[in-house]
């Protein structure tokens, strides 16, 4: 399951995007943030998922430099690393990394550090799955609860019934002794004697039973909805429409996921090497930077075709973009470099063009019941 997550979070590496005041590129800034972490791979990103979505933080070293370049990057498995934070102003001192035989230091500028779902003031994030298990807790909690409360005080509710004869009324002192006989049995049994008159009825509860095949059943797709739809792993859907709205909302839930490394990279590890590496001061040389990875989509290339070329041709997105959105790899073509008829059918059309007859009938002439007259009679109109 995780590693599902993790594989549709990342489909393809994501495109630095360094922007000045004006919103306009920079592409002298984005080429040094490219040949900085050239070393970061897609293998790199999924394990970080894998490892928040387990232990709720994932570390990578990147304390390897050659030529202002990123070599070597390895993640860290959170148990054997942790830090020791300076008593003064709460910052982190360094890492302490657990090795063989003896501990290692590491300068904090050597370690990422990418929590998720972190709460204010704290180091470590919670995990995907802690997150997972409480809820799935607090819901299978509800459902006994509930489960029990119905057993004890609602199921069954009788209603007891006394037979009279037509147009006979039933007295006060009469009703009164029943109910006291009732009683009095309760007290000491659950078996009830009573004459043939009265009889019981069960009120309601008899298509609501709670049991725990119901109740896993419950959790089952409650599981469907904290993490992604079970009908996109053969699970059963109701409609196709459900299925869609199911599939673009685990969707949104993966575009969180890129946003949240997102903001934790461009913090610890661009901002830092563009001010300190490349000396440039932001809201000066710099406005923002943004990690933009590949739109997500759950459609197919036939569907999404039918908006991305509309897209295209009014400039909303690049032909480099739209190669991308159909899963093509590598650079599009130049346009100049596209012969769009093959030079032996535009001859051809030539050729058939010169050929053909000269149609000098007049469309709005009428023409006789034989159908001569009509411009598309090429027979009787030569």
């Amino acid at each position: 399951m995780l590693r599902k997550i993790a594989s549709d979070a990342v489909p393809e590496m994501f495109t630095i995007q360094v922007v000045d005041m004006e919103g306009k590129r920079i592409p002298e800034i984005e080429q040094e943030c490219f040949r900085y972490t050239a070393a970061l791979k897609r293998k790199h990103i999924k394990e970080i998922y894998l490892t928040q979505m387990k232990y709720g933080t994932a570390f990578l070293y990147i304390g390897n430099k050659e030529d202002d370049r990123l070599v070597n990057l390895f993640s860290i498995h959170p148990k054997d690393i942790k830090p020791e934070i300076n008593e003064s102003d709460g910052e982190i001192e360094k890492w302490v990394f657990k090795g063989g035989d003896s501990d290692v230091d590491i300068p904090p500028e050597d370690i990422l550090c990418l929590p998720y779902d972190r709460q204010i003031g704290e180091i470590y994030g919670m995990s995907f799955l802690g997150r997972l298990v409480q809820t799935l807790h607090l819901l299978l909690n509800t459902e006994l609860n509930m489960a029990e409360i119905v057993d004890k005080f609602a199921v069954p509710i009788l209603q007891w019934l006394v037979e009279v004869e037509e147009e006979e009324e039933l007295g006060d002192d009469e009703l009164e002794d029943i109910v006291k006989s009732l009683q009095n049995q309760l007290e000491y049994s659950n078996d009830i004697v009573t004459t043939n008159r009265i009889t019981t009825d069960t009120v309601g509860f008899a298509e609501n039973q709670y049991d725990m095949i119901d109740t896993l059943t419950s959790l089952k797709e409650s599981f469907g909805l904290l993490t992604f739809p079970m009908a996109l792993i053969g699970g059963r859907a109701d409609n196709l429409s459900a299925i869609k709205v199911q599939a673009a909302q685990y969707i949104n839930d993966l575009k969180d996921l890129q946003m949240d490394l997102s903001d934790d990279l461009v913090e610890q590890l661009y901002e830092p090497f563009i001010q300190q590496i490349l000396g440039k001061i932001p809201g000066e040389d710099y406005a923002n930077i943004y990690l933009v990875f590949p739109v997500l989509t759950s459609e197919s290339n036939s569907d999404a075709a039918t908006w991305i070329f509309p897209a295209l041709r009014h400039g909303l997105i690049s032909r480099d973009e739209a190669r991308s959105q159909l899963n093509y790899r590598g650079k599009a073509l130049n346009i100049e470099e596209i012969e769009f008829v093959d030079p032996t059918l535009r001859e051809l059309q030539e050729q058939n063009m010169q050929s053909a007859p000269n149609d000098s009938t007049d469309p709005g002439e009428p023409k006789n019941r034989s159908g001569k007259g009509d411009p598309k009679d090429t027979k009787n109109n030569p």
